[in-house]
């Protein structure tokens, strides 16, 4: 690839992947709703307009679609006390130099009726042929766009999801959102594809994991409560964002996965699957605050979870004193791979049924003459205002995984039964955090002989 068109790649994924808040061009994925309905902005057509072409993108690039961009376009209207929005958008894949294929080709069109200003209620249908993270809890989508392309390194696994979605949901601002879905979809597993990266070129890609492929029922219920200050630079409130999944469904073939996993068959599978992601920040002094994370999720009833609906912990997004899917020393309680053979596993998917995950970190602003001076005098980039306000970011996080079934060493626990917490992998950090990006540091403390880790985040940990 020539130096012109590797430093063009190279501004478009910084400005889809770093922007803080959509801009005219880019529109950012709601990631607080279904991973099927979403917000747009414009790029040709006034605010006023009903009808508009539109480019966005989902701040995304990976190994297996590069930039996925969404275009075409946008109708808007106001009938009687709806708001209504329409929305039919390709996406074109970036892989395999753009090539004109089946794999790199896809579509999102979606409708939408809104009532109500701050509060009201939504309905809404969407079609779709999209490739979605596996765990897209673990690691923003910006943070992980931004190592995929710099690094090589990709912190998600990927699959297919082609079908149709219909929801409803009820709000009050931006403070409590409920949802409920259907959709019927179908899922299948995609390969990492040839996917440019800025270094480490002449390294290969990690394989991304082959899934459980079929057709699946969905039904979901998701709650939404936000009272933090800022999105992006919460100093105090909650969030919590709470989900059940029930799926039902055909499996026509299997995923590689490891023989200690309970893993369903190619047949009928039924599930009840739930998630909860817990956040509470504490101002406790002008330039002092304390945070707390607990994430919890897992089975809870039917046959065994599908490989897209599993879990794991390690890496920069969860436990950064570990390496991202890697065995490591000891019982594997990051991706309950057990002792079989699951190292050689290509790509190593996430294999847990449940895991539980618990973050603090304390958080000191840092002042001198000059950050005041800049502060005062406001940095603006195309009309919007910045402050630079660095701070010094102590962590610890401890986190496992774990299988459900009869008792078996310190992988698999029955249902109503938790681990000891001396199985938890832990680790502590520091970090020196811009407000826009931060470099920190890790090391692991259940298993010292793990190396430390140096890692980049864009905007908070959590």
């Amino acid at each position: 690839m020539n130096l012109l068109k590797r430093v063009f790649v190279f501004l478009v994924v910084v400005v889809v992947c770093v922007a803080g808040a959509p801009s005219s061009l880019f529109a950012q994925v709601d990631s607080t709703r279904s991973d099927t309905t979403f917000d747009v902005r414009s790029l040709f057509g006034n605010r006023g307009d009903r009808s508009s072409f539109t480019i966005t993108s989902g701040k995304t690039y990976n190994r297996v679609e590069g930039l996925p961009i969404m275009l075409g376009p946008t109708f808007r209207d106001n009938w009687g006390g709806a708001a209504v929005q329409l929305a039919v958008l390709g996406i074109i894949r970036t892989a395999q130099s753009a090539h004109w294929d089946s794999d790199n080709l896809g579509h999102r069109v979606t409708g939408e009726v809104r009532f109500g200003g701050r509060k009201g209620y939504m309905i809404g249908a969407t079609s779709f042929d999209i490739v979605r993270p596996v765990e897209r809890w673990q690691l923003p989508e910006p943070d992980a766009g931004l190592a995929a392309f710099f690094t090589k390194h990709d912190y998600l696994d990927w699959f297919g999801r082609h079908g149709a979605r219909l929801y409803a949901s009820a709000f009050a601002g931006d403070v409590a959102t409920v949802d409920v879905s259907y959709g019927h979809e179908r899922w299948s597993s995609r390969s990492e594809r040839e996917v440019i990266s800025l270094f480490r070129g002449a390294d290969n890609w990690r394989i991304n994991p082959t899934l459980d492929d079929g057709t699946m029922h969905l039904f979901e219920t998701h709650v939404l409560l936000d009272s933090r200050n800022a999105t992006f630079n919460p100093w105090a409130g909650w969030f919590l964002d709470a989900r059940y999944e029930y799926g039902a469904g055909n499996l026509l073939s299997r995923g590689i996965a490891s023989p200690t996993a309970s893993v369903p068959v190619p047949q009928h599978v039924a599930y009840g699957r739930a998630f909860f992601d817990i956040r509470k920040y504490n101002r406790i002094s002008p330039k002092t605050q304390l945070n707390a994370r607990v994430v919890i999720g897992g089975w809870l009833h039917g046959d065994p979870l599908p490989l897209e609906r599993r879990f794991s912990v390690g890496g920069p997004g969860t436990l950064p004193g570990f390496d991202y899917r890697r065995i490591g020393i000891g019982t594997d309680v990051g991706q309950c791979a057990g002792d079989d053979g699951a190292a050689s596993l290509p790509g190593r998917p996430a294999m847990c049924e449940r895991v539980a995950l618990a973050q603090i970190e304390y958080r000191n602003e840092l002042h001198s003459d000059l950050i005041d001076m800049f502060n005062r005098n406001g940095i603006r980039i195309r009309g919007t205002e910045f402050t630079v306000r660095p701070s010094v970011v102590a962590f610890v996080d401890a986190g496992r995984g774990w299988l459900v079934g009869t008792r078996e060493g310190e992988l698999r626990y029955p249902s109503d039964a938790l681990p000891s917490f001396g199985s938890y992998r832990t680790d502590v950090g520091l970090g020196f955090d811009l407000g826009v990006a931060g470099i920190y540091v890790a090391k692991a403390v259940s298993t010292p002989k793990e190396p430390a880790n140096f890692f980049l985040r864009i905007h908070n940990r959590f």
